[in-house]
């Protein structure tokens, strides 16, 4: 497969579909976890912490903002990193990121099998393959169909949350907050904060999940417009929600009572927190909200990132076969078996696993997740800086344009926070940080391999890796091509 000889998908995921996926994405399985794990090491300062983590995010969507609105394609941070970067880490923009994925696509299917013992008794294994087989047919029959799925879970999900705070904030006590910074009493700057910046880091982490809006730029109508917009609009909700339950969750207990015998966060969550705050029917509906919450993760990781795959398959960057659509159905069906077949497969492994672990395997698959988007968004940091440079007329007529010297700000700002932020996490859990290097390592052996084996062919895979398709070049009323 060679230039554009391949078939497109011509469904469209409309605007507030897109909001419903991004929202699924960045408020997914971990609101319902990490706060409470955060606020049993960090206590009421996780209220800061949560403030201060706006900061990065609000970078991370001016990044996302200009980069989509430019060049809106299907399989955004591939594209970006290929044609922005370098060949190389257009490789990587596809290996780091799938791995990420998988990892989170675990994390969120683990957490589902914690909550579903509150209503019915499964095995940890039937519940994980339970959420992760009915999504992946969900996305092999239609984004449609995923993306309206998605808009009724969704909208559950945010009334669940909209419960929790309502239900946090009438049993707000003053006291609970104070003092702000328990871990810092008498403890020397770097020990007694660490918590709380660790608690800024992870509680970041919902955020990335507007990535995703970039990687699926092809089926979303009218993108170059729309993005802009789906990525305000879920900002906005995302922003409001996220504070809200944290706030909540501080005021409604005191942090002490968070704290199991074992020094960690007492499990269940949201809903553990809730026991004896709120009403059991309250409680029902926050436990039930956590299960849709790792459904929205699941359907939205499927839907976006498959596409990431399917958009490097195009170049042959993976084998060219992944690109393929499906004649009935309209979807990158082989890229979605690839996304989905790695977690299925690891998924026994992960009981074992947490007996070798030095911290809990939520934790560490989290943090296995967060390095990998972190280095995703170092490299689209450094493709919004040469934006301008590479594709001046990409730049010169987006939609979303923003002024040179704040690009370049965006840009450093992006990769330096990621850099810090990423090394803060994996300090945690070192092994994590090793998985991704030794992951890094394999598929630059792979890349090389495919290098030269086009090469002995007589053709130039990175060639391929810098320029555009045709169905992706400017139209005629942008200004011209790039290509």
């Amino acid at each position: 497969m060679s230039g554009d000889e391949f078939k497109l998908i011509n469904e469209r995921v409309g605007p507030i579909a897109a909001v419903a996926l991004l929202i699924g994405t960045a408020v997914g399985m971990s609101i319902f976890i990490v706060p409470t794990q955060m606020a049993a090491v960090a206590g009421p300062s996780i209220v800061v912490a949560i403030l201060l983590s706006v900061i990065p995010m609000v970078l991370g969507i001016l990044l996302l903002l200009q980069l989509g609105g430019a060049i809106p394609v299907a399989g955004g941070t591939y594209v970006y990193a290929s044609r922005l970067v370098g060949p190389y880490w257009g490789f990587l923009g596809v290996a780091v990121p799938v791995m990420a994925v998988w990892a989170y696509l675990l994390f969120a299917a683990l957490g589902f099998a914690e909550y579903v013992p509150v209503f019915v008794e499964l095995p940890t294994v039937v519940s994980v393959y339970l959420l992760l087989g009915v999504f992946l047919t969900f996305n092999y029959v239609g984004v449609r169909l995923a993306a309206n799925v998605q808009i009724l879970l969704v909208c559950f999900l945010m009334a669940a949350m909209l419960t929790f705070i309502a239900g946090g904030l009438t049993s707000f006590e003053a006291s609970n907050v104070t003092p702000l910074f328990p871990a810092g009493e008498g403890e020397p700057f770097a020990d007694g904060y660490a918590p709380f910046f660790l608690a800024a880091v992870t509680l970041y982490i919902p955020f990335q999940g507007f990535a995703m809006i970039i990687e699926i730029g092809e089926e979303l109508e009218n993108p170059a417009k729309n993005i802009p917009r789906v990525l305000a609009a879920g900002m906005a909700l995302v922003a409001v929600l996220t504070i809200g339950t944290v706030v909540a969750l501080v005021g409604a207990v005191p942090w002490e009572s968070i704290v199991g015998e074992d020094g960690q966060a007492v499990e269940g969550g949201l809903a553990a927190v809730a026991d004896g705050v709120m009403p059991d029917w309250a409680i029902a509906f926050v436990a039930l909200g956590a299960l849709v919450a790792a459904a929205t993760t699941t359907n939205t990781l499927y839907t976006s990132y498959s596409r990431t795959i399917m958009r490097a398959a195009r170049d042959d960057v993976v084998p060219g076969f992944f690109a393929g659509i499906h004649d009935r159905y309209n979807t990158p069906h082989r890229a979605l078996l690839l996304l989905s077949l790695p977690p299925l497969l690891a998924t026994p492994l992960m009981g074992p696993l947490d007996g070798i672990l030095t911290v809990d395997v939520l934790d560490w698959l989290v943090t296995v997740t967060v390095t990998g988007i972190f280095i995703s968004f170092m490299i689209s940091a450094v493709a919004l800086w040469n934006l301008p440079k590479t594709f001046p007329q990409r730049y010169q007529y987006s939609f979303y344009k923003l002024p040179l010297w704040l690009l370049k700000v965006v840009a450093v700002g992006n990769v330096a926070v990621s850099g810090a932020f990423m090394i803060f996490v994996a300090l945690g859990a070192p092994s994590a940080l090793v998985l991704q290097a030794v992951w890094i390592g394999l598929v630059s052996l792979l890349y090389v391999y495919r290098v030269r084996t086009y090469g002995e062919e007589g053709e130039d895979l990175r060639e391929r890796m810098t320029l555009l398709h045709k169905h992706e070049a400017i139209d005629e009323n942008s200004g011209g091509n790039d290509d």
